[in-house]
């Protein structure tokens, strides 16, 4: 496994910034505001024939004052006691102040070999700071940039030659594989976080009853029954036109980017409020981008199987959702943590659907009957013919319908060729996109 390398300071000392700087791309966000991280954040740094994962962590307060402090604190602790090295950042143009050494204390006391990095040290603002920081007794500080990119190379140097005098434990690593990943959306506070935890069996990230707890998409690498995975968690999606501060639309473009770089979107809904607009609103976009889905009823212990309030939300779901026809819904309560194995099961499933390739024979001889059995609109009193279909592509499963004339069949006879498609070949759940165009069928005789 690689090396764990955790950053850790006060808040607003540039910890994302150079977590950012690191990694070698704006994962983490970012903002002058302090306290703008909340859950654990990793990355992988590659250096030279060198690998190591970097965690950000929230910053630290002395004396914590409400529940989400709190569990900021305890989400920081658990990074620097799995850490195998630990960067104690400080800001070189404030100096060492009573908080870093307050928390100086907190890394000694754990026993992790630790490194000061004075960030903010762009030409010689930090060198007062850079030698003051010689008193916190954790060796020679590395004086940094994170936001002009001064001192990273001595950093990342100063890391890796410790990590190669470990103990063999960590250092050189084989990059990971990453598997499939799975991208939890929804909108706020529909219980996203928790069934992240419940998923992967431990408080990894932030929960709370208010809404917004999340900001940061959290990407996990995971393995459920012996099947490598990454699980996302990401921020609550609300309408665009109600978000007005700066920090939500970050994070909700980090949202819309897990969404386009997932395989398998799971749809959180809040079972006892049901379905919302902004709910299909997010599914739509999901099926715009060409990902699987699975729906899941959250807070389901809440509501009671077989009561009339299932038959409703299946059936509105269905009306709904029609380019996702047969979209599987899953109930589970993620606090109680049930429903979790059948959940775990569908997103197989869609997986391997998504992924799926036609026999382009079985396609041809379902396109002659689907034709026969509804054929295609005469446009001006002339025949559309369709010569034949292929599939050119999967994730998600791509058709050709090569036709005698172009722009010859309109968007509802392609919907009910679609339709035809999915029920037949058994496609629930996944985006299907069909195309036509023109030419000479190769199969026909000279």
């Amino acid at each position: 496994m690689p090396a764990t390398v955790a950053i850790v300071g006060r808040p607003n000392v540039g910890k994302s910034t150079l977590f950012n700087r690191l990694v070698g791309k704006n994962s983490a966000l970012t903002d002058s505001r302090p306290g703008v991280t909340r859950d654990r954040r990793e990355g992988l740094v590659r250096y030279g024939s060198q690998e190591f994962r970097l965690v950000d962590t929230a910053g630290l307060e002395q004396s914590p004052q409400t529940q989400l402090q709190n569990g900021m604190q305890s989400q920081t602790i658990s990074a620097v006691t799995s850490a195998h090295l630990v960067l104690m950042v400080i800001d070189g143009r404030a100096g060492v102040t009573p908080l870093d050494q307050h928390f100086n204390e907190l890394v000694r006391k754990n026993n992790k070999p630790a490194l000061v990095v004075v960030n903010k040290s762009e030409g010689n603002v930090g060198e007062p700071t850079w030698l003051e920081a010689f008193a916190l007794g954790l060796g020679d500080p590395i004086a940094v940039s994170a936001e002009h990119g001064d001192g990273i190379t001595d950093l990342l140097q100063t890391v890796t030659e410790f990590l190669q005098l470990g103990s063999g434990l960590y250092g050189l690593s084989a990059p990971e594989e990453e598997g499939i990943s799975i991208a939890i959306l929804g909108r706020p506070n529909t219980g996203k976080s928790t069934l992240f935890n419940a998923l992967l069996g431990e408080d990894r990230v932030l929960t709370g009853p208010e809404p917004g707890v999340t900001r940061d998409a959290i990407h996990i690498n995971w393995t459920y029954a012996n099947q490598t995975l990454r699980l996302v968690d990401t921020a609550g999606l609300r309408r665009r036109a109600r978000i007005t501060d700066n920090l939500e639309k970050i994070s909700t473009a980090d949202s819309l980017q897990a969404l386009r770089f997932c395989n398998v979107a799971l749809l959180i809904i809040d079972a006892v409020e049901g379905l919302e607009r902004q709910d299909i609103n997010i599914a739509k976009n999901v099926a715009q981008e060409g990902r699987a889905m699975v729906i899941c009823l959250n807070k389901w212990d809440l509501v009671g199987r077989g009561s009339k309030r299932e038959a409703e939300l299946l059936t509105k779901i269905g009306s709904s959702l029609p380019q996702i026809k047969g979209v599987c819904v899953i109930a589970c309560s993620a606090k109680n943590k049930t429903g979790i194995g059948e959940l775990m099961e569908q997103i197989f499933e869609t997986y391997r659907q998504w992924n799926r390739r036609l026999n382009t024979s079985d396609l041809n001889r379902w396109l002659a009957s689907a034709t026969q059995h509804h054929p295609p609109p005469m446009i001006r009193k002339r025949a559309v013919k369709i010569r034949y279909i292929t599939q050119y592509a999967t994730r998600p499963p791509r058709f050709s319908l090569s036709v005698n004339r172009a722009d010859a069949l309109s968007d509802s006879y392609i919907r009910y060729l679609v339709n035809e498609l999915r029920e037949s070949f058994k496609l629930p759940g996944v985006p299907i996109r069909m195309v036509t165009r023109t030419g000479k069928n190769p199969y026909s005789r000279q």
